[in-house]
């Protein structure tokens, strides 16, 4: 038996980077940090994703083929699109904990495993064109096609929860920066564009090269696809203590009916008054539920009120009011004191969720906007 190994700079690269990959999953199962739920399914995440990079490099590098260790050949493709999901609501929701009921996502991976440790896997030919095609090998190919088409159904169905999560954090809170999700939304963008990318690859190599086309083209893939998955862990880790509880119980709050004109009127007119009478938008944790409960209105009926009569989301309406109360007090102060601990004294809670909201409101950032006050009205 042979047992020289291929050794170059892609596949050490790429295999660093799937045991990175494995050690952060192991670290984060042993973890006593907060949310070990969510930790849970991010260590299974890593888990999963790791194993379609770890499967290739070790073939190419001849651990699989030469050395005899088949039972390295496995990618478990079932699990790459539950875990994921299953991850992203635990994040977008603190009170979700993986139950039962959600553990038969993961039922399509156990009878992968089965299939693996079963004959006909074991009789296949590794290649879509075999010749000649046989049961084992039609199997074997329709595993394949199920686990492409499982990888984009979940990240359809994870990509829809961080937009519907997105929606609700602008329509319940007025500081969003300690509640986004971003640093998860860009990579499962880039995830999504990977599998096409890789797919498409992978299409173009069993159409046009048999299914033979060489594994180096495959590399950058790889490397990506190992970045991406160690961005999250990393990431996932240092984000456990992420706000983000009621997502899912108020998203099924729905109206029974459309409320009568009239009464929004006058229910807008009233918000109004305690806005300019309370100010309620100076505490910097104003939220849709402490607003509601200071109208002494239900929050659905306040959110459909800011919605259709202000034409705006919570986070834009309450912004909106520290933006002006920012500009007087530009007019009164503005040459004394930072602009920062002005756009505090105005209710911001964070300095993101300030020159976020104050750019997409007046198109000029702070600084822009004093200094166009002082061209404008020299002292």
């Amino acid at each position: 038996m042979d047992s020289s190994l291929n050794l170059n700079a892609w596949n050490l690269v790429v295999l660093i980077g799937a045991l990175h990959g494995l050690m952060i999953s192991l670290l984060l199962v042993l973890s006593q940090r907060n949310r070990k739920s969510g930790n849970i399914m991010l260590s299974l995440m890593l888990l999963f994703y790791t194993l379609p990079v770890l499967r290739v490099v070790l073939h190419d590098m001849g651990f699989i083929r030469s050395l005899g260790y088949s039972f390295l050949s496995v990618e478990l493709l079932y699990g790459l699109g539950p875990s994921l999901y299953l991850y992203t609501k635990t994040l977008t929701n603190a009170q979700f904990h993986p139950g039962k009921p959600d553990l038969l996502h993961f039922l399509p991976v156990v009878l992968e495993i089965i299939y693996y440790s079963s004959p006909f896997y074991q009789r296949h030919e590794f290649y879509f064109f075999a010749d000649p095609i046989n049961t084992d090998h039609l199997i074997w190919m329709m595993e394949q096609a199920g686990g492409m088409i499982s990888v984009f159904v979940y990240l359809f169905l994870t990509n829809r929860t961080l937009m519907k999560y997105s929606k609700w954090i602008r329509d319940n809170h007025s500081d969003i920066h300690k509640r986004t999700l971003s640093w998860l939304q860009k990579p499962v963008f880039l995830y999504t564009i990977f599998f096409v990318l890789w797919f498409s690859l992978r299409a173009i190599d069993v159409l046009w090269f048999g299914d033979r086309l060489d594994i180096s083209n495959y590399y950058p893939f790889l490397l990506f696809l190992s970045l991406g998955t160690y961005w999250i862990g990393t990431q996932g880790y240092l984000h456990t203590q992420t706000l983000t509880t009621g997502f899912y119980e108020s998203r099924e709050k729905k109206a029974t009916q459309k409320d009568d004109q009239a009464q929004l009127n006058l229910l807008f007119e009233e918000l109004e008054k305690v806005m300019s009478r309370d100010k309620p938008y100076l505490d910097s944790d104003l939220s849709l539920a402490v607003l509601a409960n200071h109208l002494q209105i239900n929050q659905r009926l306040l959110s459909e009120v800011i919605n259709s009569q202000a034409e705006a989301s919570f986070y834009e309406y309450i912004n909106g009011y520290r933006i002006e109360a920012f500009k007087q007090s530009l007019l009164a102060d503005g040459d004394k004191l930072p602009i920062i601990n002005l756009a505090y004294d105005c209710g911001f809670g964070s300095k993101a969720t300030f020159n976020h909201a104050f750019k997409k409101n007046t198109g000029v950032t702070p600084s822009q906007y004093r200094k166009y006050l002082q061209n404008q009205c020299p002292r």
